[in-house]
């Protein structure tokens, strides 16, 4: 039998990667690589690590593949999936770079949405989704674009896509909740009951009581009571129960908790009842209710975020209702005996709302050593608001040290550029919180990038108070850099306020943009063959070259339609890299206008 040739085993191993094989496909790369190198078997192999779950190896493979192939849209794109499986932050810059590379490219923009969506980053999602309901007509693309649009609050452009992209008679949960948004609760009503009555879902059910709840109470009332007959959805009478009991109808409402246990027995249920106890005037029932349930919940320690919420619950149930030494004894009873960060926060928080600043600082302090990051950000919020802001900066900065992940940066950040706290009058710490940004910026997501827009905006107001014009300058720019375009607590004037406010004051307005000086040794500039062969330039990079020769200068619209290829910023930045190894000049950048850059040819 003939051995198949090596043309036929890489047709095979493309054919199997179709067909969703990728174990095969991948032994057959390798057996391929074996005996010579391939630059789309290379790719192929990669791609198959990651398919098959080898995230460890693919991430190696690809970013090798990077650095030989620093302008393939692709492989940037797929170390962003492997970086993203991984959980790592990075991934979103990977994801940008492929879709700079080539904005056309379909699977590297759905990829990129579809990450950021995840996240909830519907302001950094926006612009991607635009792109690709511009490029194609799939329906997923468009329902994506109108939650990005609901979720950066825009209601009336959310209806509009809607309209124009899905159309009026698609009754779906995206045109629901922009409506909802828009404070269309009539509207939203009549369509959601429309849509129940064709699919008999429940949540459409539940969007309809919810948004006829708006407008019409009574009527809401009896329509979740013929309901709740006929639908056992936990969900549904769980909003019939709060509805209740926000009308003063407690009883009621209690009497309906009973059936919502009886259908879902979880913690959360079973707090709202000892709440519903509580303002039922029935104080035994409701503090056996949150003793038994704590009981529990120490034990098991399955959500501690939720223990917190069921602890402080039962602390405000204890301080309004029982003498001030029997509801400690209580409290320190059943909560402060177990140390976790839940407990230890609670019996904080109980101590200062009694009044006992030692003991709450003491108890404070102890989850601020159990948990840097929950306990510290409540510690140093309780140093600040009793004056001791010096403690409270060493603290923050001792967490901002020590914060891995990007959203944990996020947090904190969140509570240091708060305007209500003093934390943002604090210039160490203030510093310290932009050198962390610095660190990942171009790992940031669109939270990231305004939290460090604050940042700057904050440092660049200490400056100007300090008439420190060149510093507030600085940070100003470079917080415009760095400002999303749908930024929610923070505008672009801000910073140009600032820089007029310099330029009113300063005795003498100095440029602060550093521009580096190159010094480029004078070489005379072989021609077209020569520079060809020592630069090593390939066929499109040599028609470039050949273009700008000819024409002096061109757009990068003008060199896409002469070389057919969307990737001439690419090439360009390759040809004017080699050239400066080289210690040539042959292109040069001369701004960007309406047809993209601009670039002159720089030799003789």
């Amino acid at each position: 039998m003939i051995a198949p040739s090596r043309e036929e085993q890489k047709k095979r191993a493309f054919r199997l990667f179709e067909e969703g094989r990728y174990q095969e496909s991948l032994r057959l790369c390798l057996e391929v690589l074996g005996s010579e190198r391939d630059q789309a078997i290379e790719v192929l192999l990669a791609t198959n690590l990651f398919n098959t779950g080898r995230l460890e190896d693919a991430e190696v493979h690809f970013r090798d593949l990077k650095e030989m192939m620093p302008d393939s849209s692709y492989v940037h794109s797929y170390l962003g999936k492997v970086l993203e499986a991984k959980g790592d932050d990075k991934a979103i810059a990977e994801y940008a770079a492929a879709i700079h590379l080539d904005p056309m490219n379909m699977e590297a923009l759905r990829s990129y949405a579809d990450y950021l969506l995840s996240r909830s980053d519907y302001r950094g999602a926006l612009p991607v989704l635009k792109r690709l309901v511009s490029l194609g007509k799939r329906e997923a693309d468009a329902r994506n674009l109108v939650k990005a649009l609901i979720g950066i609050g825009d209601s009336s452009e959310a209806l509009a896509a809607h309209k124009n992209l899905l159309g009026e008679q698609v009754l779906s949960h995206e045109y629901l909740d922009a409506l909802f948004l828009a404070a269309e609760y009539r509207k939203a009503a009549a369509a959601a009951l429309e849509a129940y009555r064709q699919s008999g879902d429940s949540i459409l059910l539940k969007k309809y009581l919810s948004a006829l709840a708006r407008y019409d109470t009574p009527a809401s009332l009896d329509a979740y009571a013929d309901y709740t007959k006929t639908v056992s959805d936990s969900e549904i009478l769980a909003d019939y129960i709060l509805l209740l009991s926000a009308t003063g109808e407690h009883r009621r409402a209690l009497d309906t908790c009973t059936l919502l246990l009886a259908h879902s027995d979880t913690p959360l249920y079973r707090l709202l009842a000892c709440d519903l106890k509580a303002a039922a005037g029935e104080h035994k029932a409701a503090l056996e209710g949150y003793e038994k349930l704590i009981a529990g919940e120490l034990k098991a320690k399955n959500d501690l975020e939720l223990l917190g919420r069921i602890i402080g619950s039962y602390r405000r149930f204890l301080v309004t209702t029982l003498p001030a030494p029997e509801a400690l004894s209580r409290f320190l009873a059943v909560v402060s005996k177990d140390i976790n960060i839940a407990s230890l926060l609670e019996t904080a928080r109980f101590y200062e709302d009694t009044k006992n600043t030692s003991e709450a600082r003491s108890w404070y302090y102890r989850a601020y050593r159990a948990d840097y990051l929950t306990g510290g950000l409540e510690y140093a919020r309780f140093l600040a608001a009793t004056g001791d802001d010096r403690e409270c900066e060493k603290v923050m900065i001792y967490i901002l040290n020590n914060v891995k992940r990007s959203s944990d940066l996020h947090r904190v950040a969140a509570v240091v550029v708060d305007a209500t706290r003093p934390m943002h009058r604090m210039r160490r710490l203030m510093d310290h919180l932009i050198q962390r940004f610095d660190e990942r910026r171009t790992s940031l997501n669109t939270e990231g990038l305004e939290l460090l827009a604050i940042a700057l905006l904050i440092a660049a107001r200490h400056a100007l108070e300090e008439s420190d014009y060149v510093t507030c300058k600085r940070l100003c720019l470079r917080g415009i850099d760095v400002l999303p375009v749908h930024a929610q607590a923070i505008r672009l004037e801000d910073f140009l306020t600032l820089i007029r406010e310099c330029k009113d004051n300063a005795i003498a307005d100095r440029p602060v943009i550093d521009l580096p000086v190159v010094k480029i040794r004078p070489v005379e500039v072989p021609v077209a063959r020569q520079i060809r062969d020592e630069l090593n330039l390939d066929e499109q990079e040599q028609k470039i070259v050949e273009f700008l020769r000819s024409h002096k200068k061109a757009t990068e619209i003008e060199l896409r339609k002469a070389l057919n290829t969307r990737r001439v910023v690419g090439l360009v930045n390759r040809i004017i890299q080699k050239a400066a190894a080289g210690n040539m000049v042959l292109i040069e950048k001369k701004g960007v206008g309406e047809d993209g850059e601009v670039y002159e040819y720089a030799g003789n």
